[in-house]
């Protein structure tokens, strides 16, 4: 395949679920960059096989946004006993 997906550690899907992600980010002081793909000349295709972007955070913050993205994929899922 010409282009190859990459284990980003924390993607997103679309703009919305990084701006919430962000957020949480925000309210725990941790600092962090965001990296949107498809901004190159073969944008569309990358963020068809890498997903819209991803974050970076410093080492030290690793761990806690590893929680943190964790418990978020969750929220996002919805609770399937909730029904």
């Amino acid at each position: 395949m010409f282009f190859q997906h990459k284990d980003w550690p924390w993607p997103f899907d679309n703009a919305v679920q990084a701006s919430v992600f962000c957020e949480l980010l925000d309210q725990e002081d941790i600092p962090y960059k965001t990296v949107r793909h498809g901004e190159a000349l073969w944008g569309f295709a990358e963020q068809v096989s890498e997903g819209w972007g991803h974050v970076e955070v410093p080492e030290e913050y690793q761990e806690k946004v590893e929680e943190l993205f964790q418990a978020f994929l969750v929220s996002e899922a919805g609770d399937p006993d909730a029904s």
